[in-house]
């Protein structure tokens, strides 16, 4: 279940393209919450639409995926909060192969569970945006509605970058998706290496998974 409710929570975040005026001034910076909740409408839609399509052929729904959240979610500096300590002896070089590394295992690694679950814009139940002290960061809180069981409490942690929202952490419960990798990650990088952390997500990442028809099992 929280493997389904971070992708579904990645999923979302993705500013609208709507929302100019046409005019040649600059659009005016459409707020975290809008963004939200917008986005689950169209991203619920156009995997739904596909769906039966998109379990035949898990690398599409990789590609959907990758199209919405690669321009809006900030990997690298999630991948910079996740790598911690460990990133300021890190390479550049190795900095970036972990932000692609990464990516690319939480992309794959959830994929198929949006497909597997039922979800749909009415389980989400987006709250009302308050600014608050700190203009350049929000926090948008929302609600994942499940049957027969309660809701599960998503928060989305966004900071504003050139005039556009991009997230950069998702909090499940009261639990940090970036605290939660940097606490599983950092003592395989203190035993083996940075890089072998690498090679193993890559590796995790080519694994070729069966049709979600054919897989056994929830996410």
């Amino acid at each position: 279940m929280r493997k389904v409710l971070l992708l579904t929570a990645l999923l979302f975040m993705t500013p609208l393209a709507a929302f100019a005026d046409g005019t040649a001034a600059a659009p005016a910076v459409v707020p975290p919450d809008k963004v939200v909740e917008q986005t689950a409408k169209d991203l619920f839609s156009a995997v739904n639409s596909k769906k039966d399509e998109l379990a035949k052929n898990p690398q599409e729904l990789y590609d959907v995926a990758g199209k919405i959240l690669l321009p809006n979610f900030d990997f690298e500096y999630a991948s910079r909060l996740v790598l911690g300590q460990y990133g300021r002896s890190a390479t550049p070089e190795q900095r970036k192969a972990f932000q692609d590394a990464f990516y690319k295992y939480l992309v794959h690694s959830y994929a198929d569970a949006l497909l597997k679950g039922n979800y749909s814009e009415r389980n989400v139940q987006v709250e009302a945006w308050q600014p608050g002290a700190d203009a350049s960061q929000a926090r948008v809180r929302t609600k994942v509605l499940r049957d027969n069981a309660a809701p599960v409490e998503v928060d989305y942690v966004l900071s504003n970058k050139s005039g556009r929202w991009k997230a950069f952490d998702v909090t499940i419960e009261g639990i940090s998706y970036v605290l939660n990798y940097r606490n599983q990650f950092g003592p395989e990088i203190q035993q083996s290496g940075l890089d072998e952390l690498i090679k193993r997500l890559n590796s995790e990442s080519e694994k070729s998974p069966a049709p979600v028809s054919q897989t056994q099992g929830g996410g």
